[in-house]
């Protein structure tokens, strides 16, 4: 069965996966100090910026994280959160018929992200993840309308840095490129960090 044909597949599956994170940091631990789940939480954060795909003009991106711990390392911290791409979109159908209209990508990400010292001025950091990105219009073409009214899975890579603003909050800076059908991507965004429970 194609992924599509199911809309409420996609988040199901990545709603049970983070779901089932504590489960699994919970087997991993012979001590007290959690590593992954809510207990490990350190961090949560939010950004604005600009992003687009083919077909569409740039558009606002806006998207929140909460991190969840890490993997082996303290500085491999795994991320999940929320992002929506509001754009234009203007093309052609099959016919050559040219149609307009609003578009969106709502998209829920799990991600992990290495990073350098938070000690730094500059902390620069790498990392990569999945997503599920629920896509819309208002464009009424039938074609058009179903290649943009769907559910699709994604990848991304994203580097960027923090820069220090006080002890516990960062000034975040990123460029990251997603690759989707219909929807492959690049963004650019600005955010702040606020690392409610200490450095990493």
């Amino acid at each position: 069965m194609k992924f599509g044909s199911d809309p409420k597949a996609g988040p199901t599956v990545l709603i049970a996966l983070v779901a089932f994170m504590p489960t699994v940091a919970h087997a991993q631990q012979a001590d007290s100090t959690p590593r992954l789940g809510l207990g490990a939480s350190s961090a949560v954060s939010a950004h604005v910026g600009i992003g687009q795909f083919k077909h569409a003009s740039l558009g606002t991106d806006v998207g929140v994280r909460l991190d969840l711990g890490y993997f082996g390392r303290k500085r491999v911290r795994f991320l999940v959160g929320v992002d929506y791409l509001t754009t234009h979109i203007d093309r052609t159908d099959s016919l050559g018929t040219r149609v307009s209209g609003s578009g969106y990508v709502f998209t829920g990400v799990a991600e992990a992200n290495v990073m350098t010292s938070l000690a730094r001025v500059v902390a620069p950091y790498a990392g990569a993840g999945v997503g599920v990105d629920a896509v819309g219009t208002t464009i009424s073409n039938e074609q058009i309308g179903r290649l943009y009214n769907t559910n699709v899975f994604d990848v991304h890579a994203q580097v960027g840095a923090y820069f220090r603003l006080s002890e516990r909050s960062r000034l975040q800076a990123e460029v990251r490129g997603t690759g989707a059908r219909v929807v492959r991507r690049f963004a650019a965004r600005l955010g702040y960090t606020w690392f409610y429970n200490g450095l990493p």
